[in-house]
């Protein structure tokens, strides 16, 4: 009997092992989204604990800065889970082989090891192997946390490059009128296809790294009182009230960032909502204000010279078509990043807490 007590030992350490190893191939190296439990976990342990702190607050920047503790807080519960899951592993094989006979000794050599200390290395041939076996794996956690991290910092800062962008031309509150009127002012709007490339490569970024490392996304901008979901949301507004309204040949830069756009999003909202059924995306529910001015938006943009399609009713419905393709997702991040949104973004608002041209400052 304490022969196949030993045995089942021995494999359930090997097998927590080899659990590690795929966890942190998963989590670290593997360049698409591979789903781990223990990420997951970590993932929900850290947004759960900041979410219960930051939702009796009202102001969104105290909000921010408690946001902020987020991706500390998912690597050190990341981290004490690898390190925990190898210590036992190496616990359980110490004890199995019997290198060391009492549980007590086993964990804490297996710990010496692991963290390097080596105050306790067993004196058998098999039990020094193992320690230096161990220790390696220690050291490459330690690696791969300084070399990792650096780069999370900079998908953040590259995200926020373009969200600080977009807010100082817009004010507080991105709308699509009021970024299309920034467009104007400093002259791109007759060359706009410029523009929507950028902010092509901007969702593009987002797919690739928000949807690998999911915990990017509850990271707040860098910005104070920013939001990267309500930047999104007003670039897409744009993007598809310019697909709806412009003849095709003019519209091409804003219909592939849409596209990106739609697919990014939906991607990343599946993510941080796995359970939320397949038919949320046929919602297609419009706020009545967005079809009230419409016509001003319309309008406007014949203004400005853009050459719009002549039969506006046709344009309403395709644009309030397009806009139903992002609707769900964008209220799906942010009720899940408790970033706020202004409803129904499309429209100007009839009051600004600040100043339409107050630069963003860093939270």
């Amino acid at each position: 009997m304490d022969i196949v007590l030993h045995i089942a030992a021995v494999l359930l350490g090997i097998a927590a092992v080899v659990l590690y190893f795929r966890s942190i191939v998963r989590v670290v190296l593997i360049n698409r989204r591979e789903r781990d439990f223990i990420e997951h976990g970590a993932r929900f342990c850290a947004v759960w604990i900041i979410h219960t702190l930051a939702l009796p607050r009202k102001d969104y920047n105290e909000t921010q800065r408690l946001q902020a503790w987020i991706m500390p807080l998912f690597l050190f519960l990341a981290i004490a889970s690898w390190f925990l899951l190898v210590q036992t592993g190496f616990t359980l094989i110490l004890w199995g082989l019997g290198t060391e006979p009492r549980w007590g000794y086993a964990f804490t050599a297996s710990g010496s090891a692991l963290s390097t200390l080596g105050f306790k290395t067993p004196p058998t041939l098999s039990g020094e192997l193992l320690a230096v076996f161990e220790a390696a794996i220690g050291l490459a956690v330690v690696i791969l946390l300084f070399t990792f991290v650096p780069g999370y910092q900079a998908a953040i800062q590259i995200r926020e490059r373009k969200v600080g962008w977009l807010y100082a031309r817009t004010g507080r509150r991105p709308t699509t009128s009021s970024l299309i009127e920034s467009l104007q002012r400093s002259g791109q709007i007759e060359h706009h296809s410029a523009v929507w490339e950028d902010w092509e490569l901007w969702f593009r970024g987002l797919l690739e790294t928000h949807s690998i490392s999911p915990i990017l996304a509850y990271v707040p901008a860098i910005y104070r009182g920013t939001s990267w979901v309500g930047a999104a949301a007003a670039v897409l507004d744009a993007t598809s009230l310019l697909t709806a309204c412009l003849d095709d040949k003019h519209t091409e830069s804003a219909r592939i960032c849409r596209e990106i756009g739609c697919h990014a999003l939906k991607s990343l909202a599946i993510e941080l909502n796995p359970r939320i059924p397949a038919d949320a995306w046929t919602h297609r529910s419009v706020d009545p204000k967005l079809i009230e001015n419409f016509d001003l938006l319309y309008a406007r943009l014949g203004e400005i010279g853009l050459p719009t399609k002549p039969d506006k009713d046709e344009c309403r419905k395709a644009f309030i078509a397009l806009r139903a393709d992002y609707e769900t997702s964008i209220r799906l991040l942010a009720q899940s990043t408790l970033m706020p949104i202004e409803e129904p973004w499309v429209l100007p608002h009839s009051h600004q807490s600040e100043p339409a041209n107050a630069t963003p400052t860093l939270a």
